[in-house]
């Protein structure tokens, strides 16, 4: 007949070996996700994106307001110097009016340099976010493949392990089931902990002489007197 502790240290090992496999699996499914560090990217290139696209627009409505100025200046000039207009008040309101014009297109131009240059560094931006997105992307879509196979693999694994679990407690009375699901979940999944010569091998504390033999022979429960996990030996 087989000791109690070693039916509890085999339902032990299948519930640990399970509890790999689930952890496994769902770090495969986070894995499988977008990556943050790729979203972030993304982000940045809509932002940047959002940005050339604002300033290209600008530069558009001021390129306009250029070529709408040019042409009020050649209305004006050809005004002055067709010799049709001799009364000197109107020749001195058209050059007031040229005057104005030209300093009003001088101050487009210097709106218009600027723009070009906030869009070359907005370009620039996008440019090199576009890079990291392709980049981080190809990282990405390089690892599915991997992932989809350890998933399958580990997914067809799972149906065994649940049965091994299944049958191991099946074997277990119940009185000791009620014992080992108290002690699991307190001490992170490891109820049972083997000896490992004399020392616990969970928590790396000696046990006495008196437990010893106990757990290696005996058909009575024991527990490490540090940890307070069931210990077994053969």
């Amino acid at each position: 007949m087989t000791r109690p502790i070693l039916l509890l240290a085999r339902l032990n090992e299948a519930d640990l070996a399970l509890d790999a496999t689930k952890s496994r699996l769902a770090e495969v499914v986070e894995a499988a996700r977008k990556p943050a560090e790729l979203a972030r990217a993304e982000e940045a290139a809509a932002a940047a994106e959002a940005e050339v696209a604002k300033l290209r627009g600008e530069q558009a409505e001021v390129e306009q307001a250029q070529a709408e100025a040019e042409a009020k200046i050649k209305q004006i000039e050809a005004r002055l110097y067709d010799g049709k207009t001799t009364n000197s008040r109107e020749l001195d309101n058209s050059q007031r009016d040229l005057a104005q014009h030209r300093n009003q297109k001088a101050g487009i131009e210097d709106r218009l340099l600027e723009l070009m240059v906030a869009l070359e560094g907005a370009t620039s931006r996008l440019n090199a976010a576009q890079a990291d997105v392709a980049r981080l992307t190809e990282q990405w879509t390089n690892r599915q493949a991997g992932l989809r196979a350890e998933y399958a693999k580990l997914k067809t694994r799972l149906p065994a392990e649940q049965a091994r679990v299944a049958a191991a407690r099946e074997a277990a009375p119940a009185a000791l089931l009620r014992t080992y699901d108290h002690l699991r979940p307190r001490h992170g999944g490891r109820a049972v902990a083997e000896l490992d010569g004399d020392t616990c091998s969970a928590c790396r504390v000696q046990a006495p002489p008196s437990k010893l033999e106990e757990a290696r022979f005996g058909e009575e429960l024991v527990y490490c007197g540090n940890c307070g996990r069931l210990l077994w030996g053969e």
